[in-house]
């Protein structure tokens, strides 16, 4: 069903590792990565099982899946996917997970993490409104992307039986899945990024000022609710799906110079056609990388991920975080800010081994 080279076996044996090199398993893969990680997590969680469909659906579908990326995006492609599904696999493993979670929401959270970002076309959906693309027409300038992305998801999944993991499934569990896998989706819009945080942070963080356990999650909240549930699986995706700050310092400056090139092809675009600028920052002649990056982290991923801690107790994501931030600080007064500046680096500097983190090492008050 599928081929696995000796490299690719010793690597996907490490496939739960927050350090797994995502980009290794992009180049042994020939750019196909989704495929062959999602069946060695799938298998791991025991996928199949729980939708009760055999493992040639699940290869099927993963492979039509990621045919449906679009391996020329920078950014935006099943190598993303492949690492989000990654990231939530990670976080599934917590023990505070695995209290909450039963195998059926386990089984869609990987779905959604494979699938939140299918046929993404590399444009944000602003552009795609500015524009007057088909697809902001059709969902109203609404949450356009995301939308999209759920969609194609079902109509994918849903028009061919040898594709269809959800075919053996009663029709309250199929309810119960379609409603997670579109949920899940439709929570990684940025737009509500403070929203979703909110109401986690409300539910499930204290914020006692002064206090030893400031940001600590309190253990009394009744988690079952299915409320609840429904924050904690939105903030799992959320969190997977902008892990990049939070991974190790080559792995960090990949994305990051990823990222930073689909935008600039956005910039670049909008600039010809004559269409509003929608993140002027992102310009080639003026963009400073470093200085991108930490204010992502300060507006957006360093609060997230505090109160993410706090709650699977993962402070390897807090240690990398910091380090990170420090090295693109460190780049940034160092005057290396252009994108050109950060690839000549990743030759030399960053190819050295990441720092170690220990299960438990944090680093405290930068």
């Amino acid at each position: 069903m599928i081929h696995v080279t000796p490299a690719l076996k010793d690597l996907l044996e490490n496939c739960l590792s927050w350090e797994f090199d995502i980009f290794r398993l992009e180049d042994l893969t020939r750019k196909r990565p989704l495929q062959h990680l999602g069946m060695a997590i799938f298998t791991h969680f025991d996928v199949a099982n729980t939708l009760n469909c055999d493992e040639k659906t699940i290869f099927n579908w993963l492979t039509v899946i990621e045919a449906n990326y679009h391996a020329e995006n920078a950014y935006h492609n099943s190598t993303h996917a492949a690492d989000v599904m990654q990231a939530a696999a990670n976080y599934l493993e917590k023990e505070r997970m695995k209290s909450l979670m039963d195998p059926l929401d386990e089984a869609t959270s990987l779905i959604a993490a494979c699938a939140h970002d299918v046929d993404h076309p590399g444009k944000s959906s602003a552009f795609l409104s500015n524009s007057d693309n088909p697809l902001a027409i059709l969902y109203n300038d609404v949450t356009v992307l995301e939308s999209h992305h759920a969609a194609l998801t079902f109509k994918l999944t849903l028009g061919d039986e040898r594709v269809n993991i959800f075919k053996n499934l009663d029709r309250e569990s199929y309810k119960v899945a379609r409603t997670n896998v579109i949920d899940m989706i439709l929570a990684t819009e940025m737009t509500k990024h403070f929203e979703h945080l909110a109401k986690f942070v409300n539910v499930f963080c204290t914020k006692s000022s002064g206090s030893e356990t400031e940001g600590e999650c309190p253990d009394y909240v009744p988690l079952s609710l299915p409320e609840n549930v429904t924050l904690v699986k939105r903030m799992m995706i959320k969190c997977a799906d902008v892990s990049n700050p939070a991974r190790p310092l080559r792995i960090c400056v990949e994305w990051a110079r990823r990222i930073t090139e689909e935008y600039f092809h956005q910039t670049d675009e909008e600039k010809a056609r004559g269409l509003p600028v929608v993140m002027p920052m992102f310009d080639r002649h003026t963009c400073s990388v470093p200085k991108s990056q930490i204010g992502f982290v300060d507006y957006i991923i360093n609060d997230m991920f505090e109160a993410w801690n706090a709650f699977i107790d993962m402070p390897e994501l807090l240690t990398y975080m910091r380090q990170n931030y420090i090295r693109w600080k460190e780049l940034d007064e160092q005057g290396h800010t252009t994108l050109s500046d950060i690839q000549k680096l990743q030759s030399t500097m960053f190819m050295a081994p990441t720092f170690p983190v220990s299960k438990g090492g944090t680093m405290k008050g930068d």
